[in-house]
């Protein structure tokens, strides 16, 4: 039975998404899996979340078993969720690009359709870029 790290599990939570994407896993069968993934200590059961599913499955290395987890010094680490426990963070990071393309867009029109009455709408696009930049930036972490 080998030991399996923090990379191992990552791979199978990587394989886990990709069933979810395909639409074999519904959301709560998807977080179960990965709750499990992530508390797994062998292959054995890593390989017992992908029993009923067709490939992908984990592309674990080969050559010698994996090393163990390292052992955190300090404060733990806030845990890696998989991207459907934040989908508001990751639906901005998707599309920062647009927003922000669009931002300025969307103040001319409202600039224009209000008869000039209000210019502070310009004073929104540069809040709503750094506003999409940050919550962008913060889910890529």
């Amino acid at each position: 039975m080998a030991d399996v790290g923090a990379h191992e599990r990552e791979l199978a939570m990587e394989a886990l998404d990709a069933h979810r994407r395909a639409g074999r896993l519904e959301r709560e069968e998807h977080a179960n899996r990965c709750a499990a993934a992530s508390r797994a200590g062998s292959r054995s059961q890593l390989d017992a979340l992908f029993r009923d599913l067709p490939e992908p499955h984990p592309a674990y290395p080969s050559g010698a078993p994996a090393a163990p987890s390292p052992v955190p010094s300090g404060p733990p680490a806030a845990p890696d969720l998989p991207e459907l426990v934040a989908p508001t963070g990751a639906a901005v990071a998707r599309h920062a690009g647009m927003i922000s393309m669009l931002t300025p867009v969307a103040a001319a029109l409202l600039f224009a359709v209000s008869g000039g009455r209000f210019p502070w709408v310009f004073l929104l696009v540069p809040i709503v870029i750094a506003a999409v930049a940050f919550v962008s930036h913060r889910h890529q972490q």
